[in-house]
C-alpha cells in the first residue's frame, strides 16, 4: 500500500493539471489571424472603356509636320483566360509578357489615321528639302496584362501608307468644312506601302500618395519599342499627376503605338467606384525616342520617292489637364516635338484631345 501511494498522487497531480490546461484552453480566444486589407477590383475589372483622340497642329497655331491625328480604341473587361480556343488561344498564349498569372488581362482594338504635310502646303510642287506629305491608316489591335503597379502592353499594328491611306481626303474635307485653304501638294504623297509595327510598352505606377481625402499624386514611368517598315524605335518617359479624386489608371497618352486606353485598375477609380464620381488633375510629361526608321521622312521602303534625313532622337513634352464626371473622361494636352529632319525650321506644337466612356 505504502508503494503505491506515490504513484496514485503524481497519477492525481497529471490529471489536474491536464484538466486546468484543458479549461484554460476553452476560455481563452484562439488567435486571429491579421486580414489584409485589399481595394475591391471587381467593378474595374468588368469595365471595358471606349475613347476617341483627336490631335491637331490648329491648338499650335499652325498647320504642317505631324498637322492630324484619329484614333478610336476600345479596350475589354478582364479577360483571364483569354475568351479564345484552338489557334487564336495558342497564338494569344504564344505573346510575351502578357500570359502572366495573377494578372488582369485585357485586348484592344483601335482604328487609327495620322497626316503629315510639310510646311508651306500651297506649293503644288513641295520644297524637296522638306517632309513629304504622308498618311496612316490602321487598325491596331492590343493585348495588356496588368496589375495596380504594373500594365504590359503588346500591339499589332496592320495599315497602309499613301494614297490609299485616304489622308489627302480627310485633310481637303476638313478644310473645306474650316473654310481654309486646301493643301496643294498631295500629287507628291508617299506611294501604297503596307504597313506592320510590332509594338512593345512597360508602364509602372511607381509612386502614388494621398493627403487628406481627396488631393493625390502620381507618377507613372513607360518604356517601350517598335519594330516594323513604318517606326522602328525604342522610347522611354513618363508622366506626373496632381489633383482631387485620381483615377487608378496609368496616365494620359498621346496617340502612339501600345499607348493602351486609361482603364480603371481598382474600384477607387471614380469612374467606377461607389463613394466618389468626380475628377480634376493637371498633369505633365515627356516621351524620348532613338529612331531606326520613320516612313513619313525615310520615304517609301521599296520604291524611290520623297524623303528627308531625319534626326535620330526626338522627344515629345507636354502637359494638360482632365477631368472626370461619372464614366466620362476628357483630357485636352498641349503637346511640343522636337526637331525632326535636317532642315526643319522649328519645333511642331499640337493638341490633344480624348473623350472616353467606361461601361
Amino acid at each position: 500500500m505504502k508503494t503505491l501511494l506515490p504513484a496514485i498522487l503524481t497519477t492525481s497531480f497529471i490529471l489536474s493539471v491536464s484538466s486546468a490546461h484543458a479549461q484554460n484552453a476553452q476560455t481563452e480566444p484562439e488567435p486571429v489571424a491579421p486580414v489584409e486589407q485589399t481595394i475591391p477590383v471587381e467593378r474595374a475589372r468588368n469595365a471595358p472603356v471606349f475613347t476617341i483622340y483627336f490631335e491637331n497642329d490648329y491648338f499650335g497655331g499652325e498647320d504642317q509636320h505631324y498637322t492630324n491625328g484619329v484614333k478610336l480604341s476600345w479596350v475589354s473587361g478582364d479577360l483571364s483566360e483569354w475568351g479564345q480556343e484552338g489557334w487564336r488561344k495558342g497564338f494569344i498564349e504564344s505573346l510575351p509578357f502578357v500570359n502572366k498569372p495573377d494578372r488582369q488581362k485585357n485586348i484592344g482594338v483601335s482604328l487609327g489615321q495620322n497626316i503629315y504635310t510639310p510646311q508651306d502646303t500651297n506649293l503644288a510642287v513641295p520644297d524637296p528639302t522638306d517632309r513629304p506629305y504622308a498618311g496612316w491608316t490602321y487598325l491596331e489591335f492590343s493585348f495588356v496584362s496588368k496589375t495596380d503597379r504594373v500594365m504590359d502592353t503588346v500591339s499589332i499594328q496592320l495599315g497602309i501608307v499613301g494614297p490609299h491611306s485616304y489622308a489627302e481626303d480627310t485633310q481637303r474635307i476638313v478644310h473645306e468644312w474650316i473654310n481654309d485653304d486646301v493643301p496643294r501638294g498631295w500629287n507628291s504623297q508617299l506611294k501604297d506601302e503596307p504597313g506592320v509595327n510590332l509594338v512593345f510598352e512597360r508602364k509602372w505606377r511607381l509612386y502614388g500618395r494621398t493627403f487628406g481625402k481627396t488631393l493625390g499624386v502620381d507618377f507613372v514611368p513607360h518604356v517601350g519599342a517598335s519594330l516594323g517598315n513604318v517606326q522602328t524605335y525604342a522610347n522611354a518617359g513618363g508622366m506626373a499627376r496632381i489633383g482631387l479624386n485620381l483615377p487608378s489608371d496609368f496616365g494620359v497618352d498621346l496617340i502612339r503605338g501600345g499607348g493602351a486606353v486609361s482603364a480603371p485598375v481598382n474600384d477607387d477609380d471614380p469612374r467606377v467606384s461607389a463613394k466618389r464620381n468626380w475628377s480634376l488633375f493637371v498633369f505633365g510629361g515627356g516621351d524620348g525616342r532613338a529612331v531606326g526608321r520613320d516612313i513619313f521622312l525615310d520615304g517609301n521602303t521599296f520604291r524611290d520617292g520623297p524623303s528627308v534625313d531625319k534626326k535620330n532622337f526626338v522627344g515629345d513634352a507636354y502637359y494638360g489637364i482632365g477631368v472626370i464626371l461619372g464614366t466620362w473622361q476628357l483630357t485636352y494636352t498641349e503637346a511640343v516635338r522636337t526637331i525632326e529632319f535636317k532642315g526643319q525650321d522649328d519645333k511642331s506644337y499640337f493638341g490633344s484631345v480624348t473623350l472616353s466612356k467606361t461601361f
